[in-house]
């Protein structure tokens, strides 16, 4: 055994444990390739089934590509700085700052009207014509404009750098010399103050603000085209009825239009050139006259104005005459004041302290004169009794205490700021009017027959009214 134990292997025996080796070394080689094609081929399987998958789901897929934009577009819209994809139609979820007209709320693209408090956008009214804040401007008498606070300027409001003055429609730009920066400048500052000559500016390059009835773009940008096919479709009639909606409600919305009060001028029958009979003249122009008298009332009763400085003078019949000038929108001009007009007078707040007491004084417009309003107020009277021991007798023998008047001794004539003027409006002129067309269509002969005739547009023989003989100085 011992000999066993130290024999040598023999040939056989060492080419029996290298084939025992290289098979065994051959099943593993043969197992890792198997797994290896094994995971091949699950790599295939997998990538034929994203295939599959990619194919049956690629119009799916490209419709959820295209949702996701949307809805990427319309995150994107709802914010301040872009167009704001919101109902345009829903005033209540619009921002305060949106478009009065349209609905558009793109900060760069809309500005306020002072006056007014309202903001308008900078695109062009539909049927042409300037834009939606030019129109207003126009129709509401005014002329200060503020831009939004998000604005690449800020909220400025326009005003010339030399005299203040907020009217925009004087206003222009004026480059400077030295620096990339402009300078706004009234026409008026530019043509009449000659220091201004001196300033490092080129007054020759002078350009308005408004041009082609709409803001420089660089001041307050066009809204997009993009932004204007979202926004409400408002035309000139609609317009036109809010600007007049606005006059007797100044908070009324563009939903308002429907409602059966709003005024509608297409309802109104038009003016003819021949009418049937007086009947047919009252119905059509009746309705004016209403309409006139609706708007004078309005306009007249939204003259009231705060903070008005007044000087005091005396009359040569010792009448008071209080001299003022209406400021802004409400001058004297635009307000239709004329000579003859009722005004009422009174004290501020402010005033009413320094007094001692409230006071007003209700007076007739005696002249305007450069824009001045002179109102001549009249005395205060107060009755008082006279006569001995307060009793005596009338003339119609009724015993009783006789009255006088005597003038109020209380007079703020020594305040000169901080009064109120309000308008009085009376229905004189235009309740004759109504009169009038009334007994021409009620009377045939309220005026004669040619006149008649001829106010109707009826074909009539032209009458010659004989020239009187005027006397010559041989008559005398």
């Amino acid at each position: 055994m011992a000999e066993d134990e130290n024999e040598e292997p023999t040939v056989g025996d060492t080419i029996d444990e290298t084939l025992e080796a290289k098979t065994d070394e051959a099943d593993e080689n043969d197992g890792a390739s198997l797994r290896e094609r094994d995971e091949e081929s699950g790599d295939d399987d997998e990538e034929d089934d994203d295939d599959d998958d990619d194919d049956d789901d690629g119009d799916d897929g490209d419709d959820d590509d295209e949702d996701d934009d949307d809805e990427d577009d319309e995150d994107s819209m709802l914010t301040a700085s872009d167009d704001g994809y919101v109902d345009h139609y829903d005033e209540n979820s619009l921002p305060p700052y949106a478009c009065r007209y349209c609905g558009i709320h793109d900060p760069a693209s809309v500005a306020r009207c002072v006056e007014s408090n309202k903001w308008f956008c900078n695109a062009t009214c539909s049927g042409g014509g300037g834009s939606h804040l030019v129109h207003h401007l126009v129709r509401s008498r005014s002329n200060q404009v503020q831009l939004h606070p998000e604005s690449p300027l800020g909220d400025t409001v326009l005003e010339c750098y030399n005299c203040a003055s907020k009217n925009s429609f004087v206003l222009g730009f004026v480059p400077a010399s030295s620096s990339s920066v402009v300078v706004l400048l009234c026409r008026v500052c530019v043509e009449t103050v000659p220091a201004l000559k001196d300033m490092d500016w080129e007054l020759s390059q002078w350009h308005p603000l408004v041009q082609d009835r709409k803001f420089l773009p660089w001041l307050i940008k066009v809204p997009s085209d993009k932004l204007q096919i979202r926004a409400r479709d408002v035309n000139q009639d609609q317009i036109n009825k809010l600007e007049e909606l606005w006059k007797s409600e100044p908070d009324a919305g563009f939903a308002d239009l429907d409602r059966p009060d709003a005024i509608d001028e297409r309802e109104l029958s038009p003016t003819l050139l021949h009418y049937e009979d007086g009947y047919h003249y009252q119905n059509v122009l009746a309705p004016l006259v209403k309409m006139e008298a609706d708007y004078d009332k309005q306009m007249k009763e939204s003259l009231s104005e705060e903070s008005i400085s007044v000087r005091w003078e005396k009359s040569l019949t010792g009448r008071n005459i209080a001299t003022f000038t209406f400021s802004g929108r409400h001058s004297a001009e635009l307000s239709r004041v004329v000579t003859g007009d009722e005004l009422r007078l009174k004290l501020g707040a402010g005033a009413e302290f320094l007094f001692g007491k409230p006071w007003e004084g209700v007076g007739y417009v005696k002249d305007i004169i450069d824009g001045e309003v002179e109102l001549e107020i009249r005395p205060e009277m107060h009755p008082r009794g006279i006569g001995g021991g307060g009793k005596g007798r009338r003339k119609n023998g009724k015993k009783g205490r006789n009255e006088i008047f005597k003038p109020a001794i209380s007079f703020p004539d020594q305040i000169t700021d901080d009064y109120v003027v309000e308008y009085i409006w009376k229905s004189t002129s235009f309740d004759r009017m109504q009169n009038a067309l009334k007994t021409f269509a009620i009377d045939d002969t309220s005026v004669t027959g040619y006149i008649y005739h001829k106010l109707l547009g009826h074909p009539v023989e032209e009458q010659v009214i004989a020239n009187p003989h005027l006397p010559t100085e041989d008559d005398f």
